[in-house]
């Protein structure tokens, strides 16, 4: 059932307003569309259609829904399997300006790109450790000029595409500056910077449009402004960095300057509390938050 108590709770500055909670039941693999409260377990990543509708990806089985304005379920897409078009353990999801999904399809070493309703267009690499190719990789980002961003997850690297073809590689695995361990996911700034979330270190590194490394923000641990094995990034309108700290079970808001805009929630089931978020969708005026570890999306007004 919608939870409609409208719940505050300050952070460091501003105030988020819980406006609904979805509850996504487990049982019941295989809903039908239209159903008022979509069955899946532990939702990873979400991604705004320009139609306004919400996607979900759903390792557990194996597929993408989609939600609409009122979030009841209206699409799903993906069966298991490792053919072109299904999918194995899907997580990062981003969308391009024509409306193409595209999927970070984890378990199944590579990234695929179906069109708005659901029908595969292509399949963007495979399994090993060359360029071009995956291991489980997690997080996707398509930039307004058709780059793809993989975080290429335990490759300890970000790989940029272009047409499907690489482009460059930043990063591999270690503890220097433009090193990372387990990347998590990527995303790029209205200046051209690229943000990558390096979970392992508890920061986000950023790069600038030559692929030089520029600063970090955070560090491992469990202080305001510290992140601990965050798993989901995404960069809103003015290019504050929204991110699921994930170990720490909260939500935290940084300034293009690393300071701290907010901080939200503590570990727990309640309306206004997280276990283990996993994935964020900003706009201008809603958090949509992949509560992960309860099963379930929380819907936020921002203030």
């Amino acid at each position: 059932m919608r939870r409609r108590e409208f719940i505050k709770s300050v952070g460091m500055v501003g105030v988020f307003s819980l406006l609904s909670t979805i509850p996504l039941h487990a049982a019941g693999y295989g809903s039908k569309s239209g159903s008022k409260s979509p069955d899946l377990m532990g939702p990873f990543d979400l991604a705004q259609m320009p139609d306004g509708n919400l996607l979900v990806s759903d390792p557990a089985h194996y597929r993408v829904i989609g939600l609409d304005r009122d979030l009841k379920q209206v699409a799903s897409f993906g069966d298991p399997g490792s053919h072109a078009g299904f999918l194995n353990f899907p997580k990062g999801l981003s969308i391009d300006s024509a409306g193409s999904v595209y999927v970070a399809d984890s378990n199944n070493c590579r990234v695929q790109v179906f069109d708005s309703t659901g029908k595969l267009k292509s399949v963007i690499g495979s399994i090993g450790s060359i360029g071009g190719s995956f291991a489980t990789p997690q997080g996707v980002f398509v930039a307004p000029d058709g780059r793809l961003f993989v975080a290429d997850t335990r490759n300890h690297r970000v790989q940029i595409f272009r047409n499907g073809e690489v482009e460059a590689i930043i990063g591999e695995l270690g503890d220097a500056n433009d090193q990372f361990r387990l990347p998590t996911a990527v995303g790029v700034n209205s200046q051209g910077e690229i943000l990558i979330l390096d979970s392992k270190h508890g920061m986000v590194k950023i790069f600038d449009k030559n692929l030089q490394f520029v600063k970090s923000i955070g560090k491992d641990g469990t202080a305001p402004g510290s992140l601990r094995m965050p798993q989901g990034m995404k960069i809103d309108a003015s290019d504050d960095i929204w991110v699921a700290d994930t170990g720490n079970h909260r939500i935290q808001k940084f300034g293009t300057d690393g300071t701290v805009r907010a901080l939200y929630g503590k570990q727990g089931s309640g309306p206004d509390e997280f276990k283990s978020p996993t994935g964020l969708a900003v706009t201008t005026d809603k958090l949509f938050v992949a509560d992960n570890g309860n099963s379930r999306i929380q819907v936020f007004a921002k203030n």
